[in-house]
């Protein structure tokens, strides 16, 4: 007598249901995707998969807006609007992600798959295009408009809860229930607003599709092509591979324990190209992934013959970050020493000419730039080739002094006065706490450990700015600096410090060591999630 065996159902890991460890919470969950902020994550993963970062609101896609009127005292009409979408980040800036699912036998209480019955366990990751170009494109926007304006304000009301249910009292009851209320009503108005968009856009033939990336027979090289939802038999798209978490036996209450669960590394490279050039992955195409696993066919037992796929639900759609996102690039500073002009001198003095030239630039005839020395508006292109070599720092002196040159120029020139908010200089001279130490060692830095209470402005960059934008400057620097790490505020940097700040924070008695500004509670890109326990029946 041959059984047919149960269906399988791929869910979230059970500590992100909605009631942790709950069966009637998993179903109908999608796999999970989990944020860490060091190359270290699988490594922190398999030790513990419930310790990841919480998601912030810098890790939602924005919308740049203008500003009508525009604020006083702003240095630009432009702001940026939080929307509903999520944004992961580059492996350059520091972030990484896992996609987790969990499998189960689809039977009441959820039973896990033992991993011996699974044949193979993979990922996709999808794009969903919506194609529209001339009357169709103008006839949605209005729509579109009023879509964007409202996730706008469900992402506000969303981020305001979290904050305010801290607050203790009947006060804070009372606030979080308004805030309950504001999202419920603002998800029913933006469903009905995607509804009315969906409409419209069937009426004007405008369709989503569903695409996966097909590798052609060239490595390195493929397409973006459509795909069915959830094929059963043959899959043609590109897969990525999921991996069993296998729990420490040493650990009895290992999150792991008892449940089957995969995960994967969320890709956000670039990746292949398609035959135009264009990079895989990009930072203006919203892509979603799906897990499957397949079990082995019923009459050839073994993983090497795998039958059909069981699908997983997608997981919430996301688009990757800009390689210049400001976001991003704040997870990972760098410290780049400039020459030492003193040293450098010394050292040309005692080796012979040319020593320590270690860039060779070589120029084909007629290909080097020459500056004419009696008008240096003019020039002439040199007709012999010509070899030179320069040393490193020698370019670096050069490139800094022509950046320090030119940019005062620009910001006058295009009236690109916001861009003096993106250079922040302080003396290089500071301590740590012990804790603050401590904690940088253990736990990856969210934070520019450079940011200081010393801010200078160049007098260059000042020129024509007008007291309104000064005032500007300074009062975001000076909310910047109070919430910046535990620095010392010397002498040196209170002569440069505001003089509220300054007055908030008097010389310390002779004798004793100088105040400390206060860290915040708690950095917020460092944030985990809470840790469940195990749910209850899961053998020891």
């Amino acid at each position: 007598m041959t059984t047919t065996p149960h269906p399988w159902l791929l869910t979230a890991p059970w500590y992100r249901w909605s009631a942790p460890g709950v069966p009637a919470a998993g179903r109908g969950s999608a796999p999970v995707i989990q944020k860490y902020g060091a190359p270290s994550f699988v490594t922190e993963f398999l030790a513990e998969p419930q310790k990841s970062l919480l998601w912030t609101e810098a890790d939602q896609v924005h919308r740049v807006e203008v500003r009508n009127p525009r604020p006083k005292f702003s240095l630009s009409p432009l702001v940026r609007v939080p929307t509903d979408r999520r944004k992961l980040f580059l492996d350059i800036h520091s972030r990484f992600y896992l996609v987790v699912v969990e499998l189960h036998c689809d039977q009441p209480g959820l039973p896990a798959v033992t991993r011996d019955q699974i044949a193979s366990a993979g990922f996709v990751v999808r794009r969903r295009v919506a194609p529209a170009g001339g009357v169709a494109k103008k006839a949605l926007s209005g729509a579109l408009g009023d879509v964007q304006a409202l996730e706008s304000q469900l992402a506000h009301a969303r981020g305001f809860g979290p904050r305010r249910r801290r607050r203790p009292g009947l006060v804070a009851h009372a606030l979080v229930s308004r805030c309950e209320e504001t999202i419920t009503r603002l998800e029913g108005e933006l469903e009905a607003k995607r509804l009315e968009l969906r409409e419209l856009a069937a009426a004007h033939g405008v369709q989503v599709e569903l695409q996966g990336w097909v590798a052609s027979e060239h490595a390195g090289f493929g397409a973006w092509l459509a795909v069915p939802e959830t094929p059963e038999k043959t899959l043609t798209e590109t897969t990525f591979p999921l991996y069993p978490l296998i729990p420490d036996p040493a650990q009895a209450g290992h999150s792991a324990r008892g449940r089957t669960l995969y995960f994967g590394v969320v890709p956000t490279g670039p990746g292949d190209l398609d035959a135009a050039g264009n990079p895989r992955f990009d930072d203006r195409s919203l892509y979603e992934i799906r897990c499957f696993v397949r079990r082995p066919k019923s009459n050839l037992p073994g993983k090497d013959c795998p039958g059909d796929y069981v699908w997983s639900r997608p997981t919430e759609s996301y688009q990757l970050a800009p390689a210049a996102d400001l976001d991003g690039t704040s997870h990972k500073p760098v410290t780049f020493t400039l020459p030492d002009l003193q040293d450098l001198e010394a050292q040309a003095a005692a080796n012979p000419a040319g020593h320590g030239a270690g860039v060779r630039m070589v120029a084909p005839a007629n290909s080097t730039l020459n500056p004419d020395p009696n008008d240096q508006t003019k020039g002439s292109r040199g007709a012999l080739p010509q070899i030179c070599s320069f040393s490193i720092p020698l370019i670096t002196i050069i490139a800094t002094f022509v950046l320090k040159l030119f940019l005062p120029i620009v910001v006058f020139a295009f009236g690109l006065w916001w861009m003096l908010k993106l250079k922040l200089c302080i003396l290089p001279s500071f301590e740590m706490d012990a804790d603050l130490a401590f904690s940088l060692e253990v736990q990856p830095p969210e934070l520019d450990i450079s940011i200081g209470l010393s801010v200078e402005v160049d007098a260059a960059l000042g020129v024509n700015l007008g007291t309104d934008g000064l005032a500007a400057i300074q009062a975001d620097l000076d909310n910047n600096q109070r919430a910046g790490l535990a620095l010392e505020l010397g002498a040196d940097h209170r002569a440069t410090a505001p003089p509220d700040v300054a007055a908030e924070f008097p010389p310390a008695e002779p004798g004793y060591p100088e105040p400390k500004v206060p860290l915040p509670a708690a950095s917020a890109g460092l944030d985990y999630y809470p840790i469940h326990p195990l749910p209850a029946g899961v053998p020891a």
